[in-house]
C-alpha cells in the first residue's frame, strides 16, 4: 500500500464527492506541466555537476588562503570565517540556480568552520567555542534559506548544546537535552501542518529529520559506551549517565502521549479496542527494553513516520530499530539459549498483537478512512 495517495487518486476522490467537475484532470495536467518546466528545467545530473563545480570552486579558494599562510593567523582566520559566512548569506538570498546555491552553501560551511577553528587557535575556552557554535547555528537557521543548511544547522545546534551540557553537568545533562530534542521531534511532526503555515515554514521538515538523527545518534553512542566493558577506546562517563531504565520510562511516556494525540487526530481516542492493545504493547515493550531506550525512540519515530506518511522518517526508524535491536540482544546478561527463547517469545507476542489489530480493528480503521 502506498504511503501517499497519487494525484489521480486525490482527483478521483474529489470528483466522487462532487467538489470538482469532470474536466479537472486536464487542468491539473496542464498546471503540473507548467510547474515542471518552471522548476525543473535542468536535468538532475546537470544540477549535480553544477553543485560539484561549486564545491570545487570553494575548495580551491580555501586552498589559496591556506597556501598564503592565512590559516596560521588566528585573528585573520576568525575574521575570514565571519566574512565568508556573512557573504554566503547575501549570495544565497540574492542569487538563483544550482551552482550559486551550492557555492553559497560551501562558503557558509567553510566560513563557520574557519570561524570556530580560529576561536580554538586563539585559546578560547571550550564553552566559548560551543556557545559560538550554538549562536551561529541559530543565526543560520533564521537567515540562510536552504533546506540542507536547515538540517546541518539543527545538527550543529544539537551538538553545541549537548557539548555545553556535558561540560557543565555531565552525561546526565546530555541525556536531559536528548529528552528535550525527542519531545521537540514529536511536537514538530504532530503539529506539522500548523507549523508549516507559521514562521517555521519549510524549516519544519529539515529540523525534524535532524532531530531524528541526533536523538538516536546520542543513544547509539551511549549504548556503545555501555558495551565497552573494559576496552574504553574513547572517553567514558558511565557513572554520570541517567540510568537507562529512567530514560526508557520517560521515552515510553512520550511515546504514549504521542500515540494518544495521533488517535485523537484520527477520532479514535474513545475506541477501547484500539488504544487498550496499544497501551499494553507499549508497556510490554518498555519492560522488555528498560536497558535499551533507543528501541522506544525508534518506535516513536515509526509512529510519527506512519502518521505523517514520511518514507524518510520510516527508513530512519527501521534502520535505528534494527541497530538498537542488535544492542538489546548483546546487552542481555543471559545465556545464548535464554536469549533465543526471549527473542522467540517476544516475536510471538508481537505477532499476537498484530493479529489482534488485524482481526478486531479492520472495521474501525475502515470507518476512520
Amino acid at each position: 500500500m502506498a504511503l501517499r495517495p497519487t494525484i489521480q487518486d486525490v482527483l478521483a476522490g474529489l470528483k466522487a464527492e462532487g467538489h470538482v467537475d469532470a474536466e479537472v484532470d486536464a487542468r491539473a495536467r496542464t498546471a503540473l506541466e507548467i510547474r515542471q518546466k518552471t522548476l525543473g528545467a535542468s536535468p538532475w545530473f546537470v544540477k549535480a555537476l553544477a553543485g560539484a563545480g561549486a564545491w570545487m570552486s570553494a575548495a580551491f579558494l580555501l586552498s589559496f588562503f591556506a597556501c598564503v599562510g592565512l590559516w596560521k593567523e588566528e585573528v585573520a582566520l576568525t575574521g575570514l570565517g565571519l566574512v565568508l559566512a556573512v557573504a554566503s548569506v547575501f549570495l544565497r538570498r540574492n542569487t538563483q540556480g544550482a551552482f550559486m546555491e551550492q557555492l553559497a552553501l560551501a562558503f557558509c560551511l567553510a566560513g563557520v568552520g574557519s570561524f570556530l577553528m580560529g576561536l580554538g587557535q586563539m585559546d578560547q575556552s571550550t564553552l566559548t567555542i560551543e556557545f559560538a557554535g550554538m549562536v551561529a547555528s541559530l543565526a543560520l537557521l533564521v537567515v540562510f534559506p536552504d533546506l540542507i543548511l536547515y538540517f546541518l544547522a539543527t545538527v550543529g545546534l544539537c551538538v553545541s548544546v549537548g557539548a555545553m551540557a556535558l561540560e557543565l553537568v555531565g552525561g546526565a545533562g546530555v541525556d536531559a537535552w536528548m529528552l528535550v530534542c525527542a519531545a521537540a521531534l514529536a511536537g514538530l511532526l504532530l503539529f506539522e501542518p500548523r507549523l508549516r503555515r507559521g514562521q517555521l515554514g519549510a524549516r519544519v521538515g529539515p529540523i525534524a529529520f535532524a532531530l531524528a538523527c541526533a536523538v538516536p545518534g546520542w543513544l547509539l553512542f551511549r549504548s556503545f559506551e555501555n558495551s565497552q566493558e573494559g576496552f574504553h577506546y574513547i572517553f567514558r562517563f558511565e557513572s554520570e549517565f541517567v540510568p537507562s531504565a529512567y530514560l526508557s520510562i520517560l521515552l515510553a511516556l512520550l511515546a504514549g502521549v504521542t500515540g494518544w494525540r495521533v488517535l485523537r487526530e484520527l477520532s479514535l481516542e474513545r475506541e477501547k479496542r484500539v488504544w487498550i492493545p496499544a497501551v499494553c504493547a507499549l508497556v510490554l515493550l518498555t519492560v522488555m527494553t528498560l536497558n535499551t531506550p533507543g528501541v522506544l525512540v525508534a518506535v516513536l519515530m515509526l509512529t510519527l513516520g506512519f502518521h505523517r506518511r514520511s518514507r524518510v522518517m520510516l527508513g530512519l526508524a527501521v534502520a535505528f530499530l534494527l541497530t538498537f535491536g542488535a544492542y538489546y540482544y548483546y546487552d542481555l546478561r543471559i545465556t545464548l539459549l535464554a536469549k533465543a527463547l526471549a527473542l522467540v517469545g517476544s516475536g510471538l507476542v508481537l505477532l499476537g498483537v498484530r493479529q489482534f489489530f488485524l482481526r478486531r480493528e479492520a472495521a474501525v480503521l475502515a470507518e476512520a478512512r
